[in-house]
């Protein structure tokens, strides 16, 4: 039996969790960034705001916090963001730069006690299918898949994740990095403990097990 109010302190916990990244406010992160410059100070120079407004920092911050990578190693993020900045000012194309710099960090808490790694991959089919209803605006990149299709790629994310948690291993996709930001938009409100890597940030030292390729028909 378990006490009400643990009941209470953990569902209170997964809410605040899952809405982390709505508590980071500019107010927040100038906090963040004022504590960084006392010990390195050129860097938060540097970036801001002559490379990147604020606003820009922020809502990579929250892209991050969002997928539960940590922004503790906030000397990294923003070095990446000096890095890639001056080329594009898209948040969510930034965050994928931060994500492979964080790469070690990010794969970490995914790895098993034995120091596996279990991961689904897309089948290529699905890929192509993903990446040819991606659409191009001035404002960034968009999916663009009718909503059947779209509800048939969850699906068969969901069950791919309900396999991968029967074996009490953690849900992770691993796709392209041209899509991977596309399909954790996709799926985030319906799975949202689902890990979606990209290729390029399967940097780890941990033996990775293939537990299937998921499709639109199975996971072979």
């Amino acid at each position: 039996m378990v006490d009400l109010p643990s009941v209470i302190a953990t569902h209170l916990s997964e809410i605040i969790r899952l809405h982390a990244d709505e508590l980071l406010g500019r107010q927040e992160v100038q906090r963040l960034l004022d504590q960084l410059a006392r010990n390195n100070p050129k860097v938060v120079e540097e970036l801001i705001p002559n490379l990147l407004s604020l606003g820009g920092v922020q809502k990579v911050l929250q892209n991050l916090v969002r997928e539960r990578v940590s922004i503790r190693d906030l000397l990294t993020i923003l070095e990446t963001l000096a890095d890639y900045a001056p080329y594009t000012k898209e948040p969510d194309v930034l965050t994928e730069y931060v994500r492979q710099r964080l790469a070690r960090a990010v794969i970490k808490p995914l790895e098993s006690s034995d120091r596996t790694l279990s991961i689904y991959t897309l089948d290529p089919s699905l890929e192509e299918l993903i990446k040819n209803g991606l659409q191009k605006t001035e404002y960034g990149s968009y999916l663009a898949i009718n909503p059947d299709t779209a509800q048939q790629v969850v699906e068969a994310l969901r069950r791919a994740a309900d396999r991968a948690m029967a074996l009490n291993v953690p849900p992770v996709i691993v796709c392209s990095p041209l899509i991977r930001r596309h399909v954790r938009h996709l799926v985030e409100r319906y799975l949202p403990n689902l890990t979606i890597l990209s290729h390029h940030e399967l940097i780890t030292e941990a033996k990775i097990i293939s537990l299937g390729v998921v499709s639109l028909g199975h996971e072979a």
